[in-house]
């Protein structure tokens, strides 16, 4: 298990096939070992051309993991041309640019860099095929601050929600957390409760969150059950162990709606 999300646990038992496009075969090759040893039936495709013909043959393709830079046909028009015919189909752009052009940015539902942690890949293909419903994208740009003093889980996190179609403040410490915080509206904190500083948990931090704006919902994950008194501070308290990454998005999704309507 990797913090609150279970990926080994989470991946799906119905078998989702994944497209993978990319002019690298060695690329194609490590990612559909990868993606299969998780439990997805993948195909591949060096080419925007073939990934159609690929993708037009198939009765089903649940999601499509495309490169930007590629001959002949790149990222941006082989996504252009997918929302067109399969308006639904969840896109992942996977790229080494490190300043995709927006055009591409607009088509996909999550952007990912190559070289980033396996683990950030699977999450962030399992959020997206694990969307409540197709129109989970679509939801108002709300903001949520996530604060994890953890690379890892940071990365999972941020992912998770920019996924879910919220953007994501990500902040790996209490002080950074505090100036985004100050410095930007936000709909909703994620925090962990294990902190640097702030005594060693986000008790403190979330105190001082709440002075600011009370009515801000806060979710705090720990490893353990609530302490007494800390439901007074924190909006919702989520055991690690539940928090698996629609129970998550759920609750936060709940707590703003909550807010929204009082």
């Amino acid at each position: 298990m990797i913090g609150c999300f279970r990926l080994a646990e989470k991946r799906p038992v119905p078998t989702k096939t994944l497209l993978c496009v990319d002019d690298d075969s060695h690329t194609l090759a490590a990612r559909k070992l990868l993606l299969e040893a998780s439990g997805y039936s993948v195909l591949t495709a060096t080419s925007g051309q073939e990934a159609l013909d690929l993708v037009a043959s198939r009765a089903t393709v649940h999601l499509v993991l495309l490169d930007y830079l590629m001959p002949g046909m790149k990222g941006d028009e082989l996504a252009a041309k997918l929302r067109e015919r399969y308006p639904q189909l969840p896109l992942v752009a996977v790229s080494a640019v490190g300043r995709l052009p927006q055009n591409l940015l607009n088509l996909v539902d999550a952007t990912l860099h190559k070289g980033h942690d396996p683990e950030v890949l699977l999450s962030t293909v399992d959020a997206l095929l694990r969307k409540p419903e197709p129109g989970w994208k679509a939801r108002a740009q709300k903001t949520i601050l996530c604060v994890e003093d953890e690379d890892l889980e940071l990365k999972l996190r941020t992912t998770l929600f920019e996924s879910a179609g919220y953007r994501v403040l990500a902040a790996p410490s209490a002080s950074a957390a505090m100036d985004a915080f100050r410095s930007s509206h936000i709909d909703a904190v994620v925090m962990d409760y294990w902190l640097s500083g702030h005594g060693g948990n986000g008790t403190a931090l979330a105190e001082e969150m709440k002075r600011l704006r009370p009515k801000t919902p806060i979710v705090m994950l720990s490893g353990f059950t609530s302490l007494p008194g800390e439901g007074v501070i924190v909006d919702s308290w989520m055991l690690k162990a539940d928090a698996d990454p629609e129970n998550l998005v759920n609750e936060v999704e709940r707590l703003i709606e909550l807010r929204s309507s009082s």
